[in-house]
């Protein structure tokens, strides 16, 4: 049986919060006006000094200006923002340390609160097969603007993370997690190996006090 090998993107693989380089992407684009821009910046800095609130309804404020956008063009803002902006915020040695895993005897998983189109972007960079992030609603083609089931944060990662391993006969057996944050707790619990990868204050001294490896990747 192949073990499970999770990985968390922002923070851990990528310097920084893919979705904050979005919204950065879409601001210099004229695509979000000013006001709504600064108020999710606000609520970047809130969360790096562990005073975010609601971090689905912050959420779906910051995406409501994809509203009515039609899934193809979506795409492709997608594609032009990973050319022009994602794909340099890798650390650099995030490929090769996904590639020791990469093996054969190991199942890869790419578990993000990102919204998902830009953890496929990554996965796909990085060669990471199977990628949850948190879904945007579409209908009739287009984007609503709103989220589709629940944000992959916390607790909520697990489900997708056990659904794919009972579906795929995997193991939890010599598993691993690679994750930067306190918020990932649950998932790293879970595995027999976690690794506190360039961990924000709490996590670090979670991980100093079980003893966990903590791995730091540099731009």
């Amino acid at each position: 049986m192949k073990s499970i090998v999770v990985f968390d993107l922002d923070g851990t693989l990528i310097k920084g919060q893919s979705q904050k380089l979005f919204l950065n992407y879409a601001f210099r684009k004229r695509i979000i006006g000013s006001l709504p821009y600064a108020r999710i910046m606000s609520w970047f800095v809130l969360r790096k000094i562990g005073m975010a609130p609601h971090p689905r309804k912050t959420m779906e404020y910051g995406f409501r200006f994809l509203e009515g956008l039609d899934t193809n063009k979506f795409d492709r803002m997608i594609s032009d923002f990973f050319s022009k902006s994602l794909q340099y915020a890798f650390f650099k040695n995030a490929k090769e340390l996904v590639q020791k895993h990469n093996n054969g005897r190991s199942e890869l998983m790419l578990v993000s609160n990102a919204i998902e189109p830009i953890v496929k972007k990554a996965g796909n960079h990085l060669g990471i097969k199977t990628c949850v992030g948190t879904k945007l609603e579409i209908k009739n083609n287009k984007l609503t603007g709103k989220i589709a089931g629940n944000i992959m944060l916390g607790l909520n990662k697990l489900h997708p993370i056990k659904t794919h391993i009972a579906n795929n006969n995997l193991t939890l057996a010599d598993s691993w997690a690679y994750c930067d944050h306190i918020s990932d707790l649950p998932v790293m619990e879970m595995v027999s190996n976690p690794v506190a990868v360039n961990p924000e204050r709490n996590l670090y001294s979670e991980a100093s006090s079980r003893k966990w490896p903590v791995l730091l990747l540099k731009r």
